[in-house]
């Protein structure tokens, strides 16, 4: 079971700040440890989140892909995404700078030696203060160091949680009822079709339904997921929200207060989660939580949202959910992913956010498929060569040796990759992941297959980003060079000072500061853009592709002496065999025929 941080910020407000702030730590049910402290006050913070918001809500007005966001006119004419980046980096430096102040620091430090960065953690934070709800915390320092945690919001008031007994069902299906609401201005068939890929699942179909209809659906015992999308709107305050699940010209709209009846009733029916895939959804939450219903883990977005962005947040929370990944992994993960559409969506990884009843343990998907239980079968797709690893389970017990038969997996997956059976290799990287969760190597393996031989971009991308979430620095490096083929500087750059505040391993700071550098010559930023590179073949000496940027560094500045010894080192290192390399003997000829 992961660890659990409460973080109780009191009485109080960003004007005169938070005086009595508690963290209480432990597991659900049983936190063993609390530590106190305080937070001054931080005026600027909320203004700074205003600015955002206008700037935000500007920046998609004049957007192409403006279609499917509610918005309200900001009264701002023009805004760039300049502007709005330098605002995104005042406000994330201003919540760092006011979580560092002497009063919280203490709080901090006592985390940080209870918990292991290795070890999944849900912070849990407890206020009624809806600029605290607004505010952006992941972008706490706290959560760059552990990065197997992710946040949740609660009201610091809240009724037991719902402790009715679920008869067992023998079938697997995971009960979902998707109500597809307003569609005017948006694409629902895309939610639609993504829903309908899990596998496992029975789901109820309510399009634009009338307010009895889906009320009557909500008290239908049994539904695991309840997922709406469409049209969704909090008031200024976030304490009152409003969907819209139909287009007649009369009740067409509801507010959360009139199925709260309806929701309470789900909810003891065995309401696992609820996913609102729409604008503005933080009211909608906190209209349930003030009518003391016991919230299980709700998914929304804290401002408007557009189509893309909802949609990408859909296909990525689901498929790392479905394949086995804890909720709040999964949920972080796939707000992390939305960061490659940044460049036409600014802001799209600050709008997920989970809300829920602290004493609530997040959903798994295997025990949903399996109607309350642990899946414990093994699925095994192939009998050969696991009969001993049956065997060894039967006789030591798999939990005892799950590490050691997942580096047995791996293994056997990297022989299956070299002799081209990628099949194979394939299934028993997934087999390494399944028997040990925190082991990062299958993934990381699984990645450079999908990179390679597959030539899944995506997937690739993904199984990095695990493997870096489970500490494994290499795979920040990779991460960042894929995002830079891509054009994502921005992405790039973050991951690449992840990378290097990660390891002391000389030949992964290589490759950071090779990409680096690659992202100093793409701003041209030539003097920077030296420095990397020459520091990066300081550290590994037959790095082609940093010759290769070295030599067009050097050619832009003028050098041509030392660019031509970069071009010959180059062609030295390189391996035609690999496409990147490959590109880099081309420029490397082209230039030394020249001369």
């Amino acid at each position: 079971m992961s660890k659990i941080v409460v973080l109780n910020l009191g009485s109080g407000n960003f004007s005169s700040g938070f005086s009595s702030v508690t963290a209480g730590l432990g597991e659900v049910g049983n936190l063993y440890m609390q530590f106190t402290g305080s937070l001054p006050p931080a005026p600027d913070i909320p203004q700074l989140l205003r600015d955002w918001r206008l700037l935000y809500t500007a920046l998609y007005q004049s957007h192409s892909y403006r279609g499917g966001i509610d918005i309200v006119e900001s009264g701002i004419t023009h805004c760039s995404e300049g502007d709005f980046n330098h605002i995104s980096q005042q406000l994330e430096t201003q919540i760092n700078t006011w979580l560092k102040s002497e009063g919280f620091r203490k709080i901090e430090s006592e985390l940080r030696t209870q918990l292991n960065p290795a070890e999944p953690v849900r912070v849990i934070i407890e206020s009624d203060d809806p600029e605290v709800w607004k505010l952006p915390w992941h972008l706490w320092d706290f959560f760059a160091e552990y990065r197997l945690g992710e946040l949740a919001f609660s009201t610091p008031d809240y009724p037991p949680p719902a402790s009715s007994v679920i008869p067992h069902r023998r079938k697997a299906n995971v009960k979902i009822l998707a109500i597809l609401g307003n569609s005017a201005g948006i694409n629902l068939e895309k939610d639609r079709e993504l829903l309908k890929q899990l596998s496992g699942a029975k789901i109820t179909w309510l399009v634009e339904p009338d307010r009895q209809e889906l009320t009557e659906q909500l008290w239908q015992a049994g539904w695991d997921i309840i997922f709406f999308a469409g049209h969704s709107q909090s008031d200024n305050n976030s304490t009152h929200g409003r969907l819209y699940i139909n287009q007649n010209e009369q009740n067409n709209s509801l507010r959360m207060g009139e199925v709260k009846e309806a929701m309470r009733k789900a909810v003891d029916n065995g309401l696992k989660l609820a996913i609102f895939n729409s604008c503005d959804g933080l009211g909608l939450v906190r209209e349930l939580a003030a009518d003391q219903i016991p919230l299980p883990p709700m998914i929304v977005m804290r401002e408007p949202v557009a189509d893309p962005v909802a949609q990408a947040f859909l296909k990525y929370f689901l498929k790392n959910f479905a394949t086995g990944e804890p909720f709040h992994l999964s949920v972080r993960q796939a707000r992390e992913q939305l960061r490659g559409l940044e460049h036409e969506l600014p802001g799209a990884s600050w709008l997920p956010v989970i809300c829920q009843h602290p004493a609530v343990i997040p959903p798994s998907w295997k025990p949903l498929v399996n109607g309350g239980e642990e899946d414990t079968k093994i699925p095994w797709k192939s009998l050969s060569k696991w009969v001993a690893i049956v065997l060894a389970g039967v006789i030591s017990s798999y939990f005892s040796f799950g590490s050691q038969l997942a580096v047995l997996s791996n293994k056997w997956g990297i022989k299956n990759q070299d002799n081209n059976q990628l099949l194979r290799a394939q299934f028993y990287y997934h087999i390494a992941s399944w028997l040990n969760l925190n082991y990062p190597q299958p993934y990381y393996n699984l990645a450079w297959l999908c990179d390679e031989s597959l030539d899944d971009i995506d997937c690739a991308k993904q199984r990095f980003n695990q493997a870096a979430l489970r500490g494994l620095p290499d795979a920040y490096a990779e991460l960042a060079r894929l995002h830079l083929q891509q054009g994502d500087l921005e992405i790039a750059l973050k991951l690449t000072w992840e990378c290097l505040e990660h390891s002391d391993y000389d030949g992964v700071r290589a490759a950071c500061l090779k990409n680096r550098g690659w992202i100093r010559w793409e701003q041209q930023r030539l003097e920077e853009a030296e420095a990397d590179l020459r520091n990066a073949i300081a550290l590994a000496v037959d790095s082609p592709h940093a010759y290769c940027l070295l030599a067009q560094v050097l050619e832009a500045k003028g050098n041509q002496q030392e660019a031509r010894v970069a071009w010959k080192n180059t062609l030295k290192y390189s391996n035609y065999n690999v496409p990147e390399q490959d590109k880099c003997m081309g420029l490397a000829q082209e230039y030394l025929s020249a001369q």
